[in-house]
């Protein structure tokens, strides 16, 4: 009996063998894994929006922010649609650590007002990155110069009005509270 046939069979199944070790190896150098790869599709929001959704203008004369889980202040400027009709319609702010950031917008056509930022552990989702948002991520500034900054429901405790030239201890003359109420209104 020859063992021709054997060989062939032999030589086929380490073909075979060859074949499939090949595009294992095809598919470890190819197929990116870890963060290279698309882990980062489904991430949670780092980063809260402060701004108008309806390209409208905004008269921000500056943006400051305090706070240990603040950015840099030179990293926050306020951006609209490449200049063609608007120069500044929104900014976000992304924690660097965990912590509050307290975001002061100063107006050029209305009070000041604080967005109170707060910032919790890192994420640890796949090979995501940033610091969760507690709270609100999402701030509405209205068209209406005397209404005041807002959540995407309505009004927000996790924002202040500033008054008395300056300060924002959170109360008026009166003694009144200035944390945005509904239509902008104070939350007395």
């Amino acid at each position: 009996m020859s063992r021709r046939p054997n060989r062939i069979a032999a030589v086929a199944v380490t073909a075979i063998a060859a074949a499939v070790a090949g595009l294992i190896a095809l598919s470890v150098v190819v197929a990116p894994t870890g963060c290279a790869s698309n882990c980062r599709t489904n991430c949670p929001t780092v980063s809260v929006y402060i701004g108008n959704f309806d390209n409208v203008q905004l008269f921000i004369s500056d943006i400051a922010v305090e706070g240990p889980a603040c950015p840099s202040a030179s990293g926050v400027y306020c951006v609209g649609d490449n200049n063609v009709t608007t120069n500044c319609t929104h900014f976000t702010i992304t924690g660097v650590g965990p912590g509050f950031c307290d975001v002061t917008i100063f107006f050029a056509d209305r009070p000041a007002e604080v967005v109170h930022t707060q910032f919790g552990p890192p994420v640890q989702q796949g090979c995501c990155t940033g610091y969760s948002i507690v709270g609100d991520s999402v701030f509405v500034v209205p068209d209406n110069p005397d209404a005041a900054i807002g959540g995407l429901d309505g009004a927000s405790d996790q924002v202040t009005v500033v008054v008395d030239g300056g300060t924002s201890d959170g109360n008026d003359a009166d003694g009144e509270t200035t944390d945005a109420g509904p239509d902008g209104a104070d939350g007395n």
